[in-house]
């Protein structure tokens, strides 16, 4: 059930316009424009840590106001959750169920696994960082209890149509907003630049900044932003539950022009209508500023699209440049204009190599001659004081204007509502969830330090197979699984051989027949990266031996106990995760031998998307960062140059009571001659390449996610 308006023909069901909010300004701006259902985000648990975002008390009170106003209110919880706030939702989950949220979203399997165990009359949103791009992945994510799943804005419009016909549950579809160059859940990008995880909420958009290959330089991973208004008319008709803008972290200027359009669309009464009303929308979304509008993955040749390679992209409308210039005894920055903007404008400057940094506050022009004025003309020179100085050439954005007062807004809801609210009731159930834990816990302390050794094509396996490794793992795309299906195994090999399904998941038919042969034929070890793959196995539950892949981004027990559930014994744990975490994730019993990649050059980003980059090239970032593009099975890949490597850290983890470590080999780029033997000397020494890089490791547990203590709720009266 979805909370769409009835259509004009009785009986049908429009779908759901779901709009962002990341600020009370904008949640009050969807609900005048028309939104049905509005998603907010909790504080410290959200995957939009730049947004303003809100409170638990916050979130009551906008939750209780919207139910007066006739809409759904939605609660993101969709960060991925480290140990620290795995067990911080634990505690706030009674509160967070108790002010009776219309949907709590959620990316992390340890959130959903919580949730689920908590209230199970909650109903659960899976978000599109969770990888969901197939059916049977909306299966699964049905099994596990989830009422309705974002679907990845990388599937074209015929495959989304075609999940919607046949999912047991709701579907959800983004229809406007900022598009990423790597599929959703996939990016780690960000987190391996600088240590902000995109997958918690921090992304630094590395994707749209400047980069340099051989001679050439441009924006070869910047994307447009999509607009899906005119495909509105067939959306209409297909049974998706909700249509989703984009934008936590957007104005309310923005989210109220963009919900006004889609409702103009959505409310047309026959064609006639329709054909009037779009033209009209389209009008209005072109007049909203935003980076260039285009049909995303709906429409034909994506990348040609989407990518915009030749100059930055940013969402705004471009109003002036940097210039040289000081004013004596006054911090700011002179500006050569270009388009008119005015007092109380927001601007973004965008560095010249694409950097975004944080938006203006514009309290005051000055002309050259030191008069005050309103607004700036296209051609003047202007002072603009109290600003942060920008290098010159950055380039200013306006992206809207600085909206009324906020404590007024606050104060305006929180008249209308009773502030009154309802006890959880959940007591001993923490105690069940203990319970269902434990049926689950294997001990570390029986195993002895045990080696996976993962490659990526057949032909490397005789060599891991002589390797002192005790697990051998083979890259299990549908090019390999040909090959080995002619290859003769042993069994001794096939009891040693790990086959580690892909995600995403293409030609997931191919794959799943592929999977039942070799189970048939005695391959019973299997690494699962995506919900889908669970799928695979329903018949095989009770004779194979699943593992947890490092896609699936588990950085706390509650998601290995998910997993536990569904029959996986080991689990590998996010290449994100940090020395601080691993600390702290044994000092509680664990539901599955926890797995440590000690060396990988995993994907960075993994895009349907194919830029404008020669491959096995290194491309560098203005910071000097180098990156390597590969294109493999219609997908891109893109790889930091150098590895991962923690060899060095082996003797600390298994202090630490870790027991299994992967070496991974599978990354697919052309190999040095000697490096796999290279690899397990260093092994063997626990010893580091003087070029590797740690990741995350030594990364501190940031601010945001610390600072989430006593916000037990309290009545608004």
């Amino acid at each position: 059930m979805w909370t769409g308006n009835r259509g004009p023909e009785k009986g049908k069901r429009l779908p759901e316009l779901l709009a962002p909010a990341g600020s009370v300004e904008a949640f009050v701006a969807a609900v005048d424009a028309g939104a049905d259902a509005v998603y907010i985000g909790l504080k410290g648990f959200n995957a939009r840590a730049s947004a303003k975002n809100f409170s638990l008390r916050e979130c009551a009170d906008l939750v209780e106001w919207g139910h007066k106003q006739g809409i759904a209110v939605y609660v993101a919880v969709n960060s991925l959750m480290d140990t620290g706030m795995s067990e911080e939702l634990l505690r706030l989950a009674e509160d967070l169920i108790s002010i009776a949220p219309d949907a709590i979203i959620v990316q992390d399997l340890g959130a959903l696994f919580l949730l689920r165990k908590l209230a199970r009359q909650a109903r659960i949103h899976l978000s599109t960082l969770s990888g969901i791009h197939t059916l049977s992945g909306v299966k699964v994510a049905a099994d596990l209890g989830v009422s309705r799943v974002v679907l990845a804005r990388e599937l074209p419009l015929e495959k989304v149509l075609s999940i919607v016909r046949e999912a047991p549950i709701e579907i959800e579809v983004f229809v406007h907003g900022a598009l990423c160059f790597s599929f959703s859940g996939f990016c780690l990008m960000s987190s391996f630049r600088g240590g902000r995880s995109g997958l918690m909420g921090q992304c630094a958009q590395p994707c749209r900044l400047s980069y340099r290959q051989g001679k050439r330089e441009g924006f070869f991973l910047s994307c447009n932003d999509f607009s899906g208004i005119g495909f509105v008319p067939v959306l209409k008709k297909s049974g998706v539950a909700a249509l989703k803008v984009e934008g936590r972290m957007k104005s309310a200027e923005y989210v109220s022009r963009v919900v006004k359009a889609y409702r103009l669309v959505l409310d047309a009464r026959d064609a006639e209508e329709e054909r009037e009303r779009l033209q009209e929308a389209e009008r209005m979304l072109g007049e909203v500023p935003s980076r260039k509008l285009t049909a995303g993955f709906w429409g034909d040749s994506p990348s040609k699209s989407v990518l915009s390679p030749g100059g930055f992209t940013t969402s705004g409308i471009l109003v002036g440049t940097v210039i040289p210039g000081k004013k004596k005894n006054v911090s700011g920055l002179w500006l050569s204009v270009r388009k008119p903007f005015a007092v109380n404008d927001l601007l973004r400057p965008v560095t010249g190599i694409g950097r975004e940094e944080p938006i203006q506050h514009v309290r005051e022009i000055y002309s050259t001659s030191g008069d005050f004025i309103d607004q700036a003309s296209p051609g003047e020179k202007v002072f603009l004081p109290g600003l942060r100085t920008f290098p010159v050439g950055t380039k200013l954005f306006k992206i809207g204007s600085r909206p009324a007062d906020s404590r007024k807004l606050w104060n305006r809801i929180r008249s209308q509502i009773s502030g009154l609210r309802q006890n959880a009731g959940r007591s001993g159930l923490k105690a069940d969830l203990d319970q269902s834990i434990r049926d689950f816990r294997s001990s570390m302390k029986k195993h002895s330090e045990t080696l996976v050794l993962k490659v990526g094509s057949v032909k490397d396996l005789p060599a891991a197979f002589h390797s002192p490794a005790q697990w051998v793992s083979l890259n299990a795309d549908i090019h390999n699984l040909e090959v080995l299906a002619r290859t003769r195994m042993g069994r001794n090999q096939k009891d040693r051989l790990v086959l580690s399904l892909p995600s995403p998941v293409v030609r997931e038919e191919e794959l799943y027949r592929a999977v039942r042969w070799f189970v048939d034929r005695g391959f019973r070890l299997w690494e699962v990266n995506n919900l889908a793959h669970f799928s695979f196995f329903e018949e095989f539950r009770d004779s194979c031996t699943l593992i947890g892949g490092p896609r699936l981004n588990v950085r706390n027990r509650y998601a290995m106990a998910l997993l536990a559930e569904h029959g996986c014994s080991w689990v590998t744990l996010s290449p994100e995760i940090t020395m601080s975490e691993l600390e702290g994730l044994v000092k509680y019993p664990l539901p599955a031998v926890p797995v440590i990649l000690v060396y990988h050059r995993l994907p960075l980003m993994v895009s349907a998307l194919r830029p404008d980059l020669m491959e096995e090239k290194p491309f560098v970032s203005s910071d000097g960062d180098r990156y390597i593009c590969k294109g493999s099975s219609g997908l891109t890949y893109i790889y930091g140059e150098v590895p991962v490597g923690w060899f060095s850290e082996i003797p600390g983890l298994l202090a630490l009571g870790y027991r299994v470590f992967e070496i991974d080999l599978s990354d697919g780029l052309s190999r040095r001659k000697g490096e796999f033997e290279r690899v397990l000397e260093a092994y063997n020494r626990r010893e580091d390449g003087k070029s590797w890089k740690k990741f995350n490791l030594n990364l501190n547990r940031g601010e945001g996610h610390a600072g989430m203590r006593n916000t037990r709720i309290q009545s608004s009266g």
